[in-house]
């Protein structure tokens, strides 16, 4: 996954919200996982709803990054 957010702006607020966004996403996949339902997410520009061995290759993947 991606970091994909920067910032130039001094303000310490805006310089952690792309790891808050990181953050964010891997407990939505998370909860996803453990409630066995489907999350919507946007891959190479096409939506896509992950569930079970695709959310978890997902969340390998983003645990790599």
């Amino acid at each position: 996954m991606t970091a994909g957010f920067t910032t130039e702006r001094q303000d310490p607020d805006l310089q952690r919200v792309s790891a808050a966004l990181l953050r964010a996403g891997q407990q939505a996949r998370q909860l996803a996982r453990q409630t066995d339902t489907g999350i919507a997410v946007q891959i190479d520009g096409e939506l896509r709803i992950l569930q079970g061995a695709e959310l978890d290759r997902a969340m390998e993947t983003s645990d790599e990054d």
